[in-house]
Order: C-alpha cells, then structure tokens, then sequence
C-alpha cells in the first residue's frame, strides 16, 4: 500500500507547502530571528565600507578572514537590488530552498524515503532558525551537498569527483566553520567505509589534507579583541540528560518544551506508517555521528555558546535516512496522514510568528523612519521577549535595524567577534561589551554615554527613565514613545 507522501497528490503538497512558506516569508517585515538584525547590519556595513560612503572607518575595520564569507557576500548581492530589511526575507528564503534542495538530492542519492524531504520543511525552522544563525543555516546545506558529493566520490573515485569535493569543501569552509568540521568528519568516515576498494582511500588523501591546512589556518587566526572580553569560563558542558530533552526540543523551537511530543511521535510514526529499517549500514553513518558529536560536544567554548545545539536541524533528516522499504501495513495510509498533518502543526507555529512580527514591529519600523541617519545609537532592550509570537528574544538585538537601515552604528555589536566581516579595531573597542546586550540595566555602571546620539529602549514601563537619568546617560530626552518603545535623544 502506497504511503500518500510518496503519491502524486503527496508530492503536490509537497510543493504547495514549500511555496505557502515562501509566501508568507515574503509577505513578513522584521523577520524573528534573534541575531538576525546584527547580521544585517554587518553586511550594510560590508556594503558602505566597501563603496566608500562608511561615517565609521576610524572605528572599524575590514576582516576577510571568516569563515562566514559565503553567507555574507551572498547577502551583499542580494543588498544591491533590495533594501536591507526585503533582502533578509529573500535570503532566508533561499536558504530554505537550499536546504529542501539539498535534503531531496540526499533522499535520492542515498534512495531513502520522502519522509527525508518533507521533514526538511519544518526542521528549518528549529533552534538555528529562531537564534538567526543565518549563515550556519545555508552552510548546513552547503554541508549536505558537500557530504553527497564525497558518497558519489567513494561510489566512483575519480579524479573529476575529487576536483568537485575540493572545490565545495573550501565553499564549505568559507560558510561556517562548525558545518566545515562536522561534514568533512562525515565524509571521511562515510567515504572509507563506503569505498569497495580500500587501495582508492589514498586517493582521499590530498583532499582531506587540503581540508586540514585549512582548519589549522583558521585556528592560527588570532582573534585581536578576544582579550579584552571574558564571559568568565571557558568551556561549558550540559548533562546527557539534559542534552537528550533538547534533541527532543531544539529541532523545532528554542525553548518551548511542549514540542517534545511532536518529536516522540515522528521518531514511532515511520514504523506506523509502513516503514521498514535499512539492513545496510552506511546508511546508519550519519546519525550515528550526529549522535556521537551532540553528547561529545559543550554548550559553550572559545567564547561561541550554542555549539553541539546548531546540530539539531540535521537530526531528523539523518534518523529518517535509515528507513527505506515498506512493510504491508493495512493503516499505513492513515498514519501517512497523521505524519502531514504533523509537518502542517509545526509550519503553522512558525507562519504565526512570522504575521505576529510583522505585526508587532510597526511601531519600531515607523521609529526608524523618523530617526537622523548616520548616527551612534546604543541599545537598551528591557524588554527583549514577544508579548505575541513564541520566538523568545526576538529584540534583544533590534537596535541594529538602525544600523542597517540607516547607516548609523549601533552598541552591542558583533563587531567584537572573531567571525565577523566588520570589526572593530582594537583601540577602538567601546565600553560595551559583550553580554551587556541581556543586562541593559548595566547603562548605571556605564563610564559616560557621550559617545552615544541616541538610545533606543524597548519597555513596558516608562518608569526606566529613572534609571537612565540616574546614570551617566542622564544628558539625553525622552523624544519619541510609541508603544514598547522609547526614543531618547542626546540635548544639545
């Protein structure tokens, strides 16, 4: 009996999803991805930087030594026909679409189920999702077709194959450096278990030392700010217990636990539905890594939080590779049914979140157009958590539309990190630092505010004017109050 993902009418669906969550991206404002906005105002920064018309060279400086040179230079052309705002939209769009292409060319090249693809759909909208790791969502599909390239490599190895694997793999490595690391041990392992004659591993050989070169350049990187921040430990880990809930939860939602029991039903629902385990092992390979690195891996190293989590958008994807065949099961169909409606269930959390924010930001939006452009504006956010959507810590970063919008410059900003395209230079760090972005009421311990036009506060309670005017801010005036937001500008 033919599951109805597998049909004709499943595989038009299929195609209606896609394009409904195109459509509803598109038709978004701000979209609500956490780091989303200091991504966007870097590559605006990127943009004006590189044409000349930057107000902020003597506080900055160019870094083309990241890794996330793909996804940013991917954006900048994007920047060249749409504002920044529209074309934020447009490439998380293409990523998505990146991402579904990849899981299809890995369903067909490993002749797995259409589970692989239709799970695709909503486990981009996971953990990575939420945060903004823009440039680790598309270095994830980037990462797949590097991974399917080295299994045609290892099917046929060849000269031509090889060329290709190198190529992607140095995109890859340009993309993100923890998708870099993750697909080339993959590959490596999959490609010599994979390979009939073992003489050909050698031929592997020049390539992965290629991909080595590039990992010990990265990690002889120094990082010219790294020593004048601390978040006060080096490495964190978080229990095996813990990490088994949060692969339950993460892909699919940041924080909220309830999506565990989507989770456990697509984790029994292929057996329902017909399903039968593979016998072959390679196909086994990548979720057993993927298990492997999410218990080995910290929460937090080199001063990155989130590391072993960002893997949690590959979980599904790799479990339901193992499945291939079909039992003859009299309410497959059925629960084929189940298993969609599923898929809609979660679409629909992630389409709410995305009308919620547009509708949410209007006021923030029309802020923007009434501020002075070109100016230094320091964030405040109190209230960083949604009244409405489920996305939590949507405008902990928000101040940075600003920036990107505007051509202002904007603190806290991810110029302090080691990956970014635009740092600041090292005698001219601010006294913002990282972490003040989750303790704005930190601005009372601040050594002056001068250097500041504009503070750009989001509360509930008009009462935090007490607190800015008890610190060294105490020079600025409450000009604009709409909504959440409060608008104080420096008296002249």
């Amino acid at each position: 009996m033919q599951n109805i993902e597998n049909t004709k009418y499943g595989k038009i669906f299929f195609i209606l999803i896609v394009g409904l969550t195109i459509v509803v991206i598109l038709n978004g404002s701000y979209l609500p991805l956490v780091d989303l906005p200091q991504h966007a105002a870097q590559v605006a920064a990127l943009d004006e930087l590189l044409k000349g018309k930057s107000t902020w060279t003597n506080l900055v400086e160019l870094n083309f030594n990241t890794p996330y040179l793909v996804g940013y230079l991917s954006w900048l052309g994007l920047l060249q026909f749409f504002d920044i705002v529209l074309s934020s939209r447009i490439l998380v769009i293409l990523i998505f679409l990146c991402f579904i292409f990849s899981a299809i060319q890995l369903k067909n090249t490993l002749q797995s189920s259409w589970l692989v693809p239709w799970v695709a759909i909503p486990s981009f909208f996971g953990f990575c999702y939420e945060w903004g790791f823009i440039t680790y969502l598309l270095a994830i599909s980037i990462g797949i077709l590097f991974f399917i390239q080295n299994i045609k490599w290892s099917n046929h190895p060849n000269i031509k194959q090889g060329l290709i694997v190198s190529l992607l793999g140095v995109i890859l490595f340009y993309s993100h450096i923890l998708s870099y690391l993750f697909f080339c041990l993959l590959s490596f392992i999959y490609f010599i278990y994979n390979v009939e004659d073992k003489k050909n591993i050698l031929k592997i050989i020049p390539t992965y030392f290629l991909f080595f070169c590039l990992l010990i350049f990265y990690l002889n990187v120094s990082d010219s700010l790294g020593s004048q921040y601390t978040y006060g430990v080096k490495v964190m880990y978080h229990s095996i217990g813990e990490k088994f809930f949060n692969l339950m939860i993460y892909p699919w939602s940041m924080t909220d636990k309830s999506f565990i029991y989507p989770s456990l039903i697509l984790l029994i629902i292929p057996f329902l539905m017909g399903y039968r385990i593979s016998s072959e092992f390679k196909r086994y390979i990548p979720l057993v890594i993927l298990i492997l690195v999410w218990f080995l891996l910290p929460h937090f190293m080199n001063n990155t939080y989130f590391i072993y989590e960002r893997y949690s958008i590959l979980f599904f994807l790799f479990f339901y590779l193992i499945f291939e065949s079909k039992n003859d099961f009299k309410y497959s169909k059925y629960f084929s049914a189940i298993f969609l409606i599923l898929i809609v269930f979660l679409m629909i959390e992630d389409y709410k979140n995305i009308f919620l924010a547009k509708k949410g930001t209007v006021d923030f939006a029309n802020i923007v157009e009434e501020l002075p452009a070109n100016k230094r504006v320091l964030g405040l956010i109190f209230e960083p958590i949604s009244a409405s959507g489920s996305t939590p810590f949507t405008y902990v970063h928000f101040a940075s539309w600003y920036q990107a919008q505007k051509g202002g410059w904007s603190d806290f900003n991810f110029a302090w990190f080691h990956p970014q395209i635009v740092r600041y230079k090292p005698s001219k760090t601010p006294e913002v630092k990282p972490g003040f972005e989750w303790t704005p009421q930190h601005v009372q311990y601040l050594n002056a505010c001068d250097n500041y036009d504009i503070l750009i506060v989001r509360a509930y309670d008009i009462s935090v004017r007490h607190l800015i005017e008890h610190s060294t801010c105490r020079n600025y005036t409450l000009s604009v109050h709409h909504g959440s937001w409060l608008i104080f500008e420096k008296n002249k």
